[in-house]
């Protein structure tokens, strides 16, 4: 079995990251904190498609999607290329997401709103609802049905337009490729977002580049 109960050290020492093994990582760290895991797939799923290296507009990092802040407050304290590992970013994520759930008082869609937009929020957003839809699709996919009407946005515009807050995340994920280390407002801020495939490929060429 890839993930033992209460997440053992064979599980951790997983080294193929499969989507299979992304999930049963994910898996182990919501038994920790009696989430359902196929929640935890659902977001893995709409935040990042499965991509370690995917990057958000503000910030967001890795499988997840998670905020450098969030994780410090999580108590994350290493350099923030370790925060993109898996192992690292799931156990981040499912936490925060665990959280969620509990201020929700187990409700899918408060949960998946609180984890998108922050602990403290209230309000539902256009992005907000839509997110909740596809989770739900994506559990009913997975044998998990939720019924239940939808909550129904105070704010926010309602269509979802690539490229914009509402483009849906997990193929409108664009990865940062350069960064600007100019001291200043921007200074550690993305200055070119690239789509997966080109982010995969100037990664490799800077790998031979540097190799060589």
């Amino acid at each position: 079995m890839l993930c033992p109960s209460g997440c053992g050290r064979r599980c951790d020492a997983t080294q193929e990251w499969t989507r299979e093994a992304l999930k049963a990582f994910a898996t182990c760290q919501s038994s920790i904190y009696g989430l359902e895991p196929r929640l935890a797939h659902a977001v893995m799923e709409i935040e990042s498609g499965f991509d370690p290296e995917a990057r958000g507009a503000d910030g967001e990092v890795g499988l997840m999607q998670v905020m450098p802040a969030t994780a410090r407050m999580l108590g994350f304290r290493g350099p923030l290329e370790d925060l993109s590992a898996p192992k690292t970013n799931i156990a981040l994520g499912v936490k925060y997401l665990a959280q969620a759930n509990r201020l929700a008082d187990g409700d899918l869609c408060t949960t998946v709103m609180k984890y998108r937009a922050g602990h403290n929020e209230s309000r539902f957003s256009a992005l907000s609802v839509r997110y909740c839809q596809r989770a739900r699709s994506i559990l009913a996919r997975e044998g998990f049905e939720v019924d239940g009407p939808l909550p129904v946005a105070t704010f926010g515009s309602s269509t979802f337009s690539a490229g914009g807050e509402d483009s849906a995340p997990a193929a409108g994920k664009r990865v940062c490729v350069r960064r600007v280390f100019v001291p200043g407002p921007r200074y550690m801020k993305c200055a070119d977002y690239r789509n997966a495939r080109q982010a995969r490929q100037i990664r490799t060429l800077r790998a031979r580049l540097f190799a060589g």
